[in-house]
């Protein structure tokens, strides 16, 4: 009896498995299933997918964590920032790197260095400006 249970058990598992495959797939489907819908169900980077993020957006998230911050600096007694003022020096660093007038004045005097040596060797001279901003591309990085 015991065998027979068992072997019509594995029996209905088998058809289960091989005519069922969608059973999970169905469950919670209903007015609320983002599949459902056209489409599909959105991207992780939104309605428009992955990278749509167009850069107003990006601002506009840039300036609710800007003033989340400042929530919670007013909350521990600190100053508060201006989140516009914030905002652009953050959208100014991520534009690229800046350097200060020291760190060009060197980068210079290390290219024109470099220029000597080879005025002095009888090679010719590289482009002054273009290895400038190499080597500020360079410290950059690192």
């Amino acid at each position: 009896m015991v065998f027979a249970l068992v072997a019509l058990s594995g029996l209905i598992a088998i058809a289960v498995l091989l005519g069922g495959g969608r059973g999970l797939d169905d469950i919670g489907a209903g007015g609320l299933d983002l599949r459902s819908g056209p489409g599909g169900p959105p991207g992780p980077g939104g309605a428009d997918g992955p990278g749509q993020e167009t850069e107003e957006m990006r601002q506009d998230d840039i300036r609710q964590m800007l003033e989340a911050r400042n929530r919670r600096r007013i909350a521990r007694g600190e100053t508060v920032r201006d989140v516009e003022d914030e905002l652009r020096e953050l959208l100014d660093e991520a534009a690229g790197p800046r350097h200060d007038e020291e760190a060009i004045a060197e980068a210079r005097a290390v290219v024109e260095a470099r220029n000597a040596r080879r005025r002095r060797r009888g090679e010719p001279e590289g482009d002054v400006e273009r290895e400038i901003a190499e080597l500020l591309d360079r410290i950059g990085d690192g």
